[in-house]
């Protein structure tokens, strides 16, 4: 295997070097990275005025609702993440106290609580403006007809809408969580799609966390508080893989509960980012346990805005990936689209062994495992048994 990132086979192969040619980057609609880096963003937040308490047992809810009323504070009614083992107590603030001073006041009088502010959470996926057909299959080198599906998939995004033509061999199960108008259908439906796509999987179950919504602005955010009820749903169903091609702030809520669900078996796929000028990291990928998700072309080239770091853990195909879904098919690109392609592989060969996945990646950029593309292009060509008659499409 060469540097260059691709098998000689396929290197070699007058269909590929036709097919990289065919579908080799022009603009893409991606921002051109001069090098200029503005001042960091501040995180956004879905709500103001309130923080949320992630606390273990009933006796640490009764003493966290004690300490709030005693500072002033005035906590909501309690959610129950059984499945977590947590509780979480939302928790009102006057005016004139801040988040972090209420968080720094509660945890020093209930140490065994996590507070933190509820963050927003935004897509990771952008429109492109051309139009060559996919190769996302043909690079990850899936089995021709696909595998089937090892166990649940669970996607947090937005909604999926049940009748996209990808989904007609999967089975769907949704639950709605935050407060607001539900958003981002096309984004949940398009990602749903691309996890179900029976040219690479099979008799999939997925269970459909929506958590994106759409503030009176016309801002389409998800809230850390609900992206951590999702995960509480799907560790009740037993979800062992999950998608989440959101990314955002570092928040101590989200980091608990993605704790929690990996102590539990959970793996949890996420995009790495498509903003690396803005933010150094986001999260959750950027959260132990997590695996982060790269976006690379059909020449297996780093997309030039994907966030990177020594998190990132694998690339995926994710420039000018074709989606079909109800709202009509397009051309999509983003570490939003390269996650559900690992995401899927992960759902062919459960349980994950990281070792194996890794060392059967195509190793890109330096040797070895590196900032831009960890540890190189996931490969699928072993996810699954292969029949007789079943031969490696390249």
């Amino acid at each position: 295997m060469s540097k260059s990132g691709l098998p000689r086979s396929l290197r070699r192969s007058g269909m590929f070097a036709a097919l990289a040619l065919l579908l080799a980057l022009s603009g893409c609609g991606l921002v051109r990275d001069l090098g200029l880096a503005p001042p960091p963003l501040p995180p956004s937040l879905a709500e103001t005025g309130r923080v949320y308490a992630l606390v273990p047992d009933a006796a640490r809810e009764t003493a966290l609702r004690r300490a709030a009323r005693a500072l002033g504070y005035a906590p909501d009614a309690a959610v129950p993440l059984d499945a977590l083992d947590l509780i979480m107590v939302p928790v009102d603030l006057p005016a004139d106290v801040s988040g972090a001073a209420a968080i720094d006041a509660l945890e020093a009088d209930v140490t065994t609580a996590t507070v933190g502010v509820n963050h927003a959470y935004r897509l990771q996926s952008l429109p492109s403006v051309t139009d060559r057909r996919n190769y996302a299959t043909t690079l990850m080198r899936w089995p021709e007809g696909g595998c089937r599906a090892t166990g649940a998939i669970g996607l947090i995004d937005g909604g999926v809408e049940p009748s996209a033509d990808g989904l007609s061999g999967a089975r769907l199960s949704q639950r709605q969580f935050g407060a607001g108008s539900p958003a981002g259908l096309r984004h949940g439906t398009e990602v749903a799609s691309l996890l179900a796509d029976p040219r690479r999987l099979r008799n999939v179950a997925l269970y459909s966390a929506a958590v994106l919504t759409e503030t009176p602005d016309g801002d389409t955010r998800a809230g850390a508080s609900a992206l951590v009820q999702a995960l509480d749903w799907l560790a009740a169903q037993d979800v062992r893989v999950v998608n989440i091609s959101l990314a955002g702030p570092p928040n101590k809520l989200l980091a608990r509960a993605v704790s929690a669900a990996s102590e539990r078996g959970m793996t949890i796929v996420a995009a790495a980012g498509n903003d690396r000028r803005v933010a150094a990291t986001q999260y959750p990928a950027a959260l132990p346990g997590v695996l982060a998700v790269t976006a690379v072309d059909a020449r297996g080239a780093a997309m030039p805005r994907a966030v990177r770091g020594s998190h990132i853990d694998f690339a995926a195909p994710g420039v000018d990936v074709f989606v079909q879904s109800p709202f009509g098919a397009r051309y999509v690109s983003g570490t939003s689209i390269a996650a559900p392609l690992v995401t899927a592989r992960l759902a062919a060969g459960a349980p994950l062994d990281y070792a194996k996945l890794a060392s059967g990646a195509i190793d890109l950029g330096r040797e070895g495992k590196d900032p831009v593309f960890g540890h190189g292009l996931v490969q699928a060509a072993a996810a699954c048994p292969a029949a007789p008659s079943d031969r490696v499409v390249n």
